[in-house]
């Protein structure tokens, strides 16, 4: 790779420009150029840890209970939002890509065996071990709702700038400009682009490539296409069409304790490193049957540790765990900010009693403390949480939900009065997200009773009361889905089954903005693939066309 300096221009023409180097940026990158492409990759950062490059003033959030502030949510430079990523890579399931007649929207131009084959690249570039999302082990007996046999991996060290963005830098095909803010996009009479242009150290670049791909992150993409959208008010499905629509995250929380009749029985459901030195975990997760017989988005369950901010947990290691994620400055050092946020609670801090906690078995948590500091922070793999063991078998019980498409949770582009461009984002969860989380706890509940090996105690006292205390975690912000959706025409998306723009030959985004659904799954590990799956089918159309077997800008191939 070339690192291009203050006064170095990029070479006149590259095969392919890829704009972001967060995790999907920097895979669609090094796969380009391994399959002989000469890449320029773009981005607004420097080489430096991620750094936030988004401000208040030109985002701007419409409501703050349901979407995280801005600055927990985007980093720029190389390795992107990886460095507030947790690390959690989870594959989609068939039904993800299906028409569900419960989820209007529901059906992709894709299936999953078109994305599967790129799982293995994915899984290298992320350094998750193997691709292999199925758990050898058997489900408990009288499970038949739920599955336990869908697996999260994890990432051996998920900051992937010094990992991935290192083997970005070896790589002779690869020229990268920092502090590079794209800007423009110019397109000639037939909407093929011819140039991008990246504003730099207060110079405007006209940056040219074959091939041309937003990488960016969904806030990026779409205010960048929204802003193309005013001067061409047919594009991207026209004006209040698809772009900017559909703004999808998840619906994540616990609203329950599971109860284990044999405490024994939390070993299958926490942490294990694998054959592959990854760390693994198993989910409780609803069956594609049970899902449509309910009617539910797919969600998912795994086990957790009571609130650490709780005194009445009585643990002497969480409370120890608390204390030093309180302190900013070392707890932002131990977990991604969003995370932090949510275990050490609403002020104020209880430090007294947490003190209380320690000194009766301060011997117990000073041991513990240093097993979690040696699994995570003094190991070649880095272990992502720790589950600790009580003899009573109550643990937390953690939900993962998908959330329905909404057009009307959405990103606009408004002008404010003193002439700031701002995107406005109105992130909003319906009743329906949390309708179906509680009918998943309900069957998860049924289940795990008929079956005789634990039940769901809720922490709220009536179903009126459970039922609100899931609308106060409605909140993400974190997983930009749904923005510039993928369909079959331009007036129900933004991009088409390959994820090249509709209407255009050579603009093509790589970004989880692209999923019709969110899925119960956390979108990196599908969206890098989904980039590895673009970045061949972009070079094997180049290989064709040199061949002389399509003409340049046939459509043939999308």
């Amino acid at each position: 790779m070339t690192v291009l300096g203050r006064k170095e221009q990029p070479q006149k023409r590259y095969d392919v420009i890829i704009m972001g180097a967060g995790p999907v940026g920097l895979a669609c990158a090094l796969e380009s150029a391994r399959e002989g492409r000469h890449v320029l990759l773009v981005e607004a950062g420097g080489s430096d840890a991620g750094i936030l490059d988004v401000s208040t003033n030109d985002t701007q959030v419409a409501d703050p209970e349901r979407h995280a502030p801005i600055e927990l949510t985007t980093r720029s430079g190389i390795g992107g939002t990886s460095w507030l990523w947790g690390g959690r890579c989870v594959a989609f399931e068939p039904i993800d890509f299906e028409p569900r007649d419960y989820v209007p929207g529901s059906d992709w131009p894709i299936g999953l065996a078109d994305v599967a084959p790129y799982f293995g690249r994915a899984a290298d570039h992320l350094d998750c071990g193997a691709a292999q999302f199925r758990s050898t082990e058997t489900d408990w007996d009288g499970l038949s709702q739920f599955t336990m046999s869908n697996l999260e991996r994890w990432a051996r060290r998920p900051k992937l700038g010094p990992g991935l963005g290192a083997r970005v830098a070896a790589h002779a095909r690869i020229d990268v400009l920092l502090q590079a803010c794209v800007t423009d996009v110019e397109f000639d009479e037939t909407r093929t682009v011819t140039a991008v242009s990246a504003s730099r150290d207060g110079d405007v670049l006209k940056l040219r490539a074959t091939d041309y791909i937003l990488a960016m992150g969904g806030l990026e993409i779409t205010r960048l296409l929204l802003r193309l959208q005013r001067r061409m008010p047919d594009a991207f499905g026209g004006v209040d069409g698809p772009l900017g629509r559909y703004y999808m995250g998840h619906a994540t929380g616990s609203i329950a304790d599971i109860v284990l009749d044999d405490p024994a029985r939390a070993a299958d459901l926490d942490f294990v490193l694998d054959a592959h030195d990854t760390y693994i975990r198993r989910r409780f997760t609803l069956t594609e049957a049970a899902q449509r017989e309910n009617e539910v988005l797919n969600t998912s369950f795994y086990l957790d540790n009571p609130p650490f901010y709780e005194v009445e947990h009585r643990n002497p290691t969480l409370s120890a765990v608390f204390l030093g994620i309180a302190f900013p400055p070392v707890g932002r050092r131990i977990l991604a900010e969003g995370i932090r946020l949510r275990h050490v609670g609403p002020k104020p801090y209880r430090i007294a009693a947490h003190v209380g906690n320690i000194a009766r078995r301060p011997f117990r948590a000073a041991a513990d403390v240093i097993d979690i500091l040696r699994h995570r922070y003094l190991s070649n793999v880095r272990k992502p949480g720790f589950i600790l063991r009580n003899v009573s078998g109550r643990y937390a019980i953690h939900y993962h939900g998908e959330q329905v498409p909404n057009p009307d949770s959405r990103m606009t582009l408004i002008v404010e009065s003193d002439g700031q461009e701002v995107l406005k984002l109105d992130y909003r969860y319906v009743d329906q997200d949390v309708d179906s989380l509680l009918r998943a706890h309900e069957l998860l509940d049924a289940e795990l009773r008929a079956a005789g090996v634990a039940h769901l105690e809720y922490l709220r006292d009536n179903p009126v009361e459970v039922r609100a205390f899931a609308w106060e975690q409605t909140t993400d912000g974190f997983h930009s889905i749904g923005t510039t959706r993928m369909s079959v025409d331009a007036e129900r998306g933004v991009v088409d089954a390959d994820c090249r723009v509709h209407g255009t030959s050579n603009l093509h985004i790589a970004s989880s903005s692209v999923f019709p659904t969110s899925a119960e799954a956390n979108p990196t590990f599908f969206a890098v693939a989904l980039s590895v799956r673009l970045a061949h089918h972009l070079a094997e159309a180049s290989r064709q066309r040199e061949s002389g077997l399509v003409q340049a800008g046939d459509d043939s191939l999308w």
